[in-house]
């Protein structure tokens, strides 16, 4: 058999060679496939992740870049020979505008000096109101008597009509952060501070994209070095893209997003855009709540004067400030604060931006802080909590809280001042009296009325504590103050009734619609007999009103007292006759607005003005005024409310104020609820004084809220109540007992107005009542 050959050794191995090759480059044309495939995918995703960042960028950039809060300010303290004005009240005035009190003649802006306790000299801040920008000025004034004499400008004999202080901030509307800040373009900023800046921050500002590889590599070098992290190496541009778009997570993925970001920002935007956005971002504190951003804010907030004012030594505290805010907050840690600030002058001498002996100088200075921030916590917070719902009617909330509005009340910071120290005053007086009496809570409001606008509103016994707003919310029985709406509806029909109509006073059996007897009483538990109407409101008694309400009609007192300015519905129930329903202090303050006003109606308001961020006028509110009743059948009701703090419920007030008022005591069953609505001729006032859980408070309107009326009016400045009469009324001295016409030396004769045509046409037979009456009433 023949031998079988056997194949080549070294043919089989190049075979398997071949094989193995061509494996091999199987696998590497497969996988270069890939990887071309998957750098494409990973191209195209991270393209459209750079748009994407970059479209977050445009729209923050482009758009509204900062959530600004609107400001709240008071009205603008207008000054003018001959008006009302006390010295320490245009001193409390210029504290809360934050002026410097100097020593010698004032040389800066928001200073002030009083000399002999007569005569000031102020500089005014610059600011633009709704009609237009005022600037800074200089004036001298003197105060004698309580009356402000010829206003001088401060370095000349010309004269001023009138000049206008800058408004109190009062408060802000916040975004959900509570960042503060005021914005100041580039152009403005002095130069020394964007030079401290960047000798501090990022030297290579201009010379970098974004990112700055020198500053990486230092940086890396000495914390190496150091064992740990001594140093950062990011830019301004890094800085502020942090704070605009991402989280302060320290993530790897945050840092190449931050630097991603910062790359495409400054391809996108000048690098002015970007150094003037950082300059208003960045945190430099806290006040409370309220977060301190951007170095405009800052400069107020720790030197009360605006940047373009405060020293180089200021400058370099602030920028000092941006490493650690609370770390170097100069008002906890001024030594640790001056320390650091030195280290940024050291910075600036060696950038050449400070000589050796300005380094000195500066070095060597105080910190200069003011004694308290250009501005503090919100004021005021029951007139807030109003000024928040009158604007809803015209702005969202996310408006409100993220525009930068400035908006212009009626609010005036003295009378508030005082209405928030008569509360604090004759509420505890009141307590210690009687110690049954505990708890008491209290609301005041008040307001021009002639203008209808809120001056001062308190809502609490702590008037600064911002909780339950009382003179909104609070819906309590008005009691006697109901009464004038009724008299009033009944001396519009002068044919059938006037101030000398005979009303009954007995008493009265009333079935109600539950087959129920409701017997109504006076406040002494007795009853007059026939008595004449001026006398009944002067006293308030309480069957003579019931009875002429059921007569005329509920349904016209509904009427009158919409057309008084009450909105809520009023059940058409006997018991209306007696205030048995409810209304907020603000309900009747504007009810009784209607009557200070003669006849017209002007639904309250406390905002004047709204200006946009860039200070361009959004909306007016200017006076809305009505004719809602007969201004005779008025003036008939207001001559009963002045005898009402004569001789009535209110007749304390004759001898406890120099001047005329009007006005209505107002007390619930068992003595819950403690009214008084008075005015003179251009001040309303309203006050209630109750507990929150409606039991007794044990005070009538004249023992509990006409003291605390009473404490505020004295302590304001008031023009007192007018008596003349408009056209169509004639006054006539009759004898009230039987209705005749008199005469003023007759016994018993009052004097009282009529409508024309409904006066009384009888004459009465004289009662002399001898020489002893006739010396008592010449001395009366």
């Amino acid at each position: 058999m023949p031998k079988q050959k056997t194949r080549p050794q070294k043919k089989s191995s190049k075979r398997k060679k071949k094989k193995a090759k061509a494996k091999f480059n199987f696998f590497k044309l497969f996988f270069n496939k890939f990887s071309v495939i998957g750098f494409v995918i990973f191209t195209v995703f991270f393209a459209a992740y750079l748009i994407y960042l970059n479209v977050l960028i445009s729209d923050k950039m482009s758009g509204r870049i900062w959530s600004l809060p609107s400001h709240v300010y008071a009205r603008p303290l207008e000054l003018y020979q001959g008006r009302y004005l006390q010295i320490d009240q245009l001193e409390s005035e210029l504290k809360q505008l934050d002026f410097r009190k100097v020593d010698n003649r004032p040389a800066n802006v928001g200073e002030y000096r009083l000399l002999n306790n007569s005569h000031f000299e102020i500089i005014s801040r610059d600011f633009t109101y709704w009609d237009g920008e005022q600037k800074s000025q200089g004036i001298r004034l003197s105060i004698i008597d309580n009356t402000i004499g010829p206003i001088h400008q401060l370095y000349s004999d010309d004269t001023l009509a009138l000049f206008r202080l800058e408004p109190v901030k009062i408060a802000g509307i916040y975004p959900a952060k509570k960042q503060e800040r005021q914005l100041i373009k580039l152009e403005e900023v002095p130069d020394d501070l964007v030079l401290a800046l960047l000798a501090v921050e990022d030297r290579r500002f201009y010379q970098h994209w974004g990112l700055d590889p020198r500053s990486i590599l230092r940086a890396l070098l000495a914390n190496i070095k150091a064992g740990g992290t001594v140093q950062g190496a990011s830019t301004l541009t890094q800085q502020l893209v942090k704070n605009l778009f991402l989280t302060p997570e320290r993530t790897l993925i945050r840092k190449i997003n931050e630097a991603l970001m910062a790359l495409l920002l400054e391809l996108k935007y000048d690098k002015s855009v970007i150094l003037e956005a950082y300059i208003n971002e960045v945190y430099l504190g806290q006040n409370g709540a309220q977060q301190i951003h951007g170095f405009e804010l800052a400069s107020q907030y720790y030197f009360a004067k605006p940047l373009t004012q405060i020293r180089r030594d200021q400058m370099a505290m602030l920028v000092g400030l941006v490493k650690g805010p609370s770390w170097y907050a100069p008002r906890r840690h001024n030594i640790r604060a001056k320390e650091r600030r030195n280290q940024v002058l050291k910075l600036m001498h060696e950038q050449g931006v400070l000589s050796a002996s300005q380094l000195q100088k500066y070095s060597a200075m105080s910190l200069g802080l003011a004694s308290k921030p250009a501005f503090s916590k919100n004021r005021f917070p029951a007139l807030i909590d109003l000024v928040k719902r009158q604007l809803k009617r015209d702005y969202n909330d996310s408006d409100l809280k993220s525009s930068g509005l400035k908006i212009f009340t009626s609010i005036d910071p003295l009378i508030q001042s005082q209405a928030e120290a008569s509360v604090r005053r004759v509420l505890p007086q009141l307590e210690n009296r009687n110690t049954r009496i505990s708890d008491l809570q209290a609301s005041v409001i008040v307001a021009s009325s002639q203008q209808g606008e809120i001056q001062a509103m308190v809502s609490d016994r702590n008037p600064d504590f911002p909780g339950f707003n009382r003179s909104l919310d609070a819906l309590r029985q008005i009691g006697s103050l109901i009464k004038p709406a009724i008299y009033l509806t009944a001396l519009q029909q002068p044919q059938n009734y006037t101030l000398l109509t005979q009303l009954d006073d007995s008493p009265l059996h009333i079935k109600t619609s539950r087959d129920q007897l409701w017997s109504p009483q006076n406040y002494d538990k007795e009853f007059k007999g026939d008595i004449s109407l001026y006398q009944a409101l002067t006293t308030s008694r309480n069957v003579p009103a019931v009875r002429l309400g059921l007569e005329i009609g509920l349904a016209d007192i509904s009427t009158t007292l919409q057309n008084l300015g009450v909105e809520r519905d009023i059940p058409a129930y006997p018991s209306m006759t007696l205030g048995a329903f409810n209304l907020s202090p603000f309900d009747v303050a504007n009810m009784y607005q209607t009557f200070a006003a003669n006849g017209f109606n002007m639904p309250l308001k406390v905002i004047r003005e709204v200006l946009n961020k860039d200070d361009q006028p959004l909306k007016r509110y200017p006076l809305e005024s009505r004719k809602a009743i007969n201004e005779k059948a008025i003036y008939l009701i207001n001559q009963v409310l002045h005898q009402v703090t004569q001789t009535g419920t209110a007749k304390s007030l004759a001898y406890s104020l120099p001047h005329r008022v009007a006005g209505k005591t107002g007390t619930t069953d068992d003595l819950r609820d403690s009214w008084f609505a008075g005015f003179s001729d251009d001040q309303l006032a309203i006050v209630w004084i109750g507990r929150d859980d409606n039991l007794s408070t044990g005070l009538t309107g004249s023992s509990g809220a006409l003291k605390l009326w009473t404490d505020l009016f004295s302590h304001m400045h008031v023009n007192e109540l007018s008596m003349n009469p408009p056209a169509g009324i004639i006054k006539v001295w009759v004898d009230p007992e039987n209705g005749g016409l008199s005469d003023k030396n007759c016994q018993g004769a009052v004097e009282l107005a009529f409508i024309s045509g409904s006066e009384p046409v009888e004459k009465a037979k004289c009662k002399s009542g001898g020489l002893l009456y006739q010396i008592r009433r010449l001395f009366d």
